[in-house]
């Protein structure tokens, strides 16, 4: 009788615990956030011209990288994907690679693939995209076009995604929301045997 009381003590102290440590420290919410919210960076040489070699990825995301699968063989190695659970917390993640080819590698800023995306948006906060080793316009996202969008980047998303009075930036007062289907894309010149590294802040969104 006495041991199962201690035992029942000794769990109750461990949940306790659990407990306490997540509200504390949240696991940066990614066990419970990065089910429904992950980043995501994708780099792949335009039109799959050339290799990029040497990927690794970083940050202070828990950040896992891949060449894409999906696409023909002979062409997986020319696109790769990094991707990591994000919290309620401003995290890095960056992906450094070789080029093996001179010409231009197209950079997708997004949300993680999940199986239900045609029923929810995943959706992803991101600011200060970098490079190093290569020139990027408006990485903070602070130029905004006449139209009142982020300058110099591709995207499809609208106003309401675009963040502009500093409540949600990182820094600066400008960050965008992105998700899987409407990612920021631009174009960043390269030259063969060159390593490079691009890397963006990135937070889980909240309604």
């Amino acid at each position: 009788m006495f041991s199962v009381l201690v035992v029942s003590i000794l769990l109750l102290v461990i949940f306790i615990g659990w407990l306490v440590w997540n509200k504390v420290f949240r696991l940066r919410d990614v066990d419970t956030v990065s089910k429904e919210r992950s980043a995501r960076i994708d780099i792949y040489s335009s039109d799959m011209k050339f290799d990029l070699s040497d990927v690794k990825v970083g940050g202070g995301l828990k950040a896992k990288c891949d060449y894409a699968r999906w696409v023909n063989a002979k062409d997986q190695k020319k696109y790769w994907i990094a991707e990591g659970g994000v919290g309620h917390r401003w995290e890095e993640m960056w992906l450094e690679f070789t080029s093996a080819g001179t010409g231009e590698v197209l950079i997708n800023i997004r949300g993680s693939y999940f199986k239900d995306i045609k029923q929810r948006h995943h959706d992803v906060w991101v600011d200060d995209f970098q490079v190093s080793g290569a020139q990027v316009k408006n990485g903070d996202f602070e130029m905004i076009d006449p139209d009142g969008m982020p300058a110099y980047w591709g995207w499809s998303g609208s106003k309401k995604r675009y963040s502009t009075d500093g409540s949600q930036a990182h820094s600066g007062k400008c960050c965008a929301l992105v998700w899987h289907d409407i990612p920021l894309i631009q174009k960043i010149k390269v030259e063969a045997g060159k390593k490079y590294r691009v890397g963006a802040w990135f937070k889980a969104y909240s309604k």
